[in-house]
C-alpha cells in the first residue's frame, strides 16, 4: 500500500481591492502571484523528478510513474507534468521565478535546436534569434523575451535549411549508414541516427553514442565506405 503525500490547503481567502490602489501596487502583487505559481510548479517538478528516480510509483505496485500519476492526478497532464520535471531539473527555484516555467521550457528545446551553450545559472542574456512579422530577424537575450517570441524563435529553428529536395542517392547512403549503426547496438539503445536537410545536402546527426562503444561505432562506419581505389 501506499500514502499519498498531504499538503496543508494555504489557500487564502479573496480579499477585495482597496480603493486607490495604484497600478504600480496592482502590478507588484500581479508579479507576485505569478512568481508564486512558479515556485509551486517547480516544486510539483522536483517531485515529480523524484518519483521517477527514486522508482516510488513501481516500488508501490504500479507500472511506472505514468500509471501512478496518471490515476492520483489526474487533472494534471503527463506533458505539463514533463515540463515541469525538466524545468525543475535544469533551472533553481529563484531562477523559475524570474524567467517562469513555460518561457525556460521553451528554452531548454532552444538550445538543442540551436545548438547553443545555456547558463542555466543565469540565462537572461542567452541571445533569442527573434523573426517578426517579416521574418527579419533581431537578436535579443532571453530574459527581453516573451513566451510567444520564444515559440516564434523557436518555430523557426525547426524548419528545414533548405527546400530544396535531397538527391535519392544521397538518401539512400544516408540511410544505410542509419540502419548499421542502429542495428549495432541493442534493442533499447538510446542511440539516434536522423537525417536532415541542409541547404540540399543529407547530413547525418549521431546522438547517444556511449563512450566505451565508440570503437565499435567507427568501426561501423568505416565498413560501409566505398572502397578506396589501389594506386598504381
Amino acid at each position: 500500500m501506499f500514502q499519498l503525500l498531504k499538503f496543508k490547503d494555504t489557500t487564502a481567502t479573496t480579499t477585495a481591492i482597496p480603493e486607490g490602489t495604484t497600478l504600480q501596487q496592482v502590478h507588484t502583487e500581479m508579479l507576485g502571484l505569478m512568481a508564486q505559481e512558479h515556485t509551486n510548479h517547480h516544486r510539483m517538478g522536483l517531485l515529480y523528478n523524484y518519483i521517477v528516480e527514486k522508482q516510488l510509483a513501481e516500488k508501490a505496485g504500479f507500472k511506472d510513474a505514468r500509471e501512478f500519476l496518471s490515476k492520483h492526478l489526474a487533472d494534471l497532464s503527463q506533458a505539463t507534468l514533463s515540463t515541469y520535471g525538466a524545468v525543475a531539473a535544469a533551472f533553481t527555484e529563484p531562477v523559475t521565478r524570474r524567467f517562469g516555467v513555460t518561457c525556460l521550457y521553451l528554452l531548454l528545446i532552444y538550445k538543442e535546436a540551436a545548438d547553443i551553450e545555456v547558463d542555466h545559472a543565469e540565462p537572461g542574456n542567452t541571445p533569442i534569434e527573434v523573426p517578426d512579422a517579416n521574418g527579419q530577424l533581431s537578436a535579443k537575450p532571453f530574459g527581453k523575451c516573451s513566451v510567444e517570441q520564444m515559440r516564434r524563435a523557436l518555430q523557426r529553428k525547426r524548419k528545414p535549411a533548405s527546400t530544396k529536395p535531397l538527391p535519392e542517392a544521397a538518401v539512400a547512403l544516408a540511410e544505410q549508414y542509419r540502419e548499421a549503426v542502429t542495428g549495432r547496438f541493442p534493442p533499447g539503445a538510446r542511440v539516434k541516427v536522423s537525417v536532415r536537410n541542409q541547404k540540399g545536402k543529407a547530413v547525418l546527426d549521431f546522438k547517444g553514442i556511449p563512450v566505451e562503444q565508440v570503437s565499435q561505432f567507427i568501426e561501423v562506419l568505416m565498413g560501409q565506405l566505398p572502397p578506396v581505389p589501389r594506386v598504381e
